[in-house]
């Protein structure tokens, strides 16, 4: 099953300690400029050769840079058997209060 949720219910959900994994599935540079506060960088090319660092008991909460991406793959895994949501919007258009931003 997957669903998606906004930026609102992702702050929500990390405020609440909810038991995930955040994925960021932009490229390394992307994720180094900004990212969501605990996040885990999978470029989205590497998802599946790194399947094995996803626990098939826990939430996956996937991002890119707009959604399309993400939600594919949130799609993906979830017919592979995992629980995941896809922030709509990507971090394009997220701005709660764990973005992490380099300067």
């Amino acid at each position: 099953m997957w669903n998606i949720i906004s930026g609102t219910q992702m702050d929500q959900y990390l405020d609440e300690g909810w038991d995930m994994v955040l994925v960021d599935l932009r490229d390394s540079d992307s994720y180094d400029r900004s990212h969501i506060a605990g996040a885990v960088n999978i470029p989205e090319q590497e998802l599946m050769e790194r399947l094995w660092e996803l626990p098939e008991n826990k939430l996956i909460v996937l991002y890119c840079y707009h959604g399309p991406n993400s939600m594919r793959a949130a799609r993906r895994l979830a017919q592979m058997g995992y629980e995941t949501a896809d922030v709509y919007g990507g971090i394009q258009t997220y701005r709660g209060k764990y973005l992490v931003q380099m300067r």
